[in-house]
């Protein structure tokens, strides 16, 4: 079902995209968005790889990116964030604090909740996963122009950002 919601959606976008598209422009949305899927399938593969270099589970490798994202992150909000319980946030937290890649701090505005951030280990792991990431750009875009690398940039964030939007959009909203 979510498979086809899914298809639709692609479906919707690129008939919306399409209107007044010429083939080349066709073809390259279609590239881009390919492409797209290719970085989130490598960012997924290098979290395993990097999951298994530590010795913990990819989804304690997804809530250190969170954590490393926003530094600061509550327990609650990371919950959220990885759709799942309470109780399981608490006991991946004890992990990652065991294996001293994460901390917890005392909230400042509510003494009743604590605050995560990665440790100078955590933060360390997270840094191999974004220096993989920063060789693979250098190695592509090393003979770009500076405008070209803006255009970049402000399309990755904005695609970013949106999939962000859609990720926290009321679910009646997908319908």
């Amino acid at each position: 079902m979510y498979i086809q919601k899914s298809r639709e959606v692609d479906d919707a976008a690129l008939a919306e995209l399409e209107k007044g598209m010429d083939m080349t422009h066709k073809d390259g949305l279609l590239r881009i968005v390919q492409g797209l899927r290719r970085v989130d399938t490598g960012t997924y593969a290098l979290r395993i790889r990097l999951a298994e270099k530590l010795g913990i589970g990819t989804i304690d490798i997804n809530a250190m990116a969170f954590v490393g994202e926003v530094d600061g992150l509550t327990p609650k909000d990371l919950g959220k964030a990885l759709n799942i319980t309470t109780g399981s946030v608490t006991a991946m937290v004890d992990r990652l604090e065991t294996k001293g890649f994460m901390v917890r701090k005392p909230n400042p505005t509510d003494r009743r909740s604590v605050l995560l951030h990665l440790s100078p280990e955590g933060t360390d792991a997270m840094q191999w996963a974004n220096d993989h990431f920063a060789a693979a750009a250098v190695a592509l875009l090393k003979d770009s122009s500076e405008e070209s690398l803006t255009d970049i940039a402000e399309f990755l964030e904005g695609i970013g950002q949106r999939l962000m939007a859609a990720a926290n959009a009321p679910e009646d909203a997908d319908s």
